[in-house]
């Protein structure tokens, strides 16, 4: 009975690190995906507007030569 509770008193700090361990990797990774996903939506929001931006810009710049050239586009 000795050795048992040897072996516990031994593994019982193990076991306290490995869970440690554990809720540090689930809390990483609880925050990694959701910043993830934030940072690949921002990004697709950024890509569209400059998108229209470039598409307004190129529409102003189409009425400006239609304007200057009395080009009938």
């Amino acid at each position: 009975m000795d050795k048992l509770t040897d072996l516990l008193q031994e593994a019982k700090p193990l076991y306290k690190k490995r869970k440690r361990q554990k809720t540090i990797a689930k809390m990483i990774f609880s925050i990694s995906v959701p910043v993830m996903l934030f940072s690949s939506i921002l990004q697709l929001y950024i890509e569209g507007n400059n998108t229209y931006f470039a598409l307004e810009t190129n529409n102003l710049q189409t009425e400006l030569l239609e304007k200057d050239f009395v080009l009938g586009l």
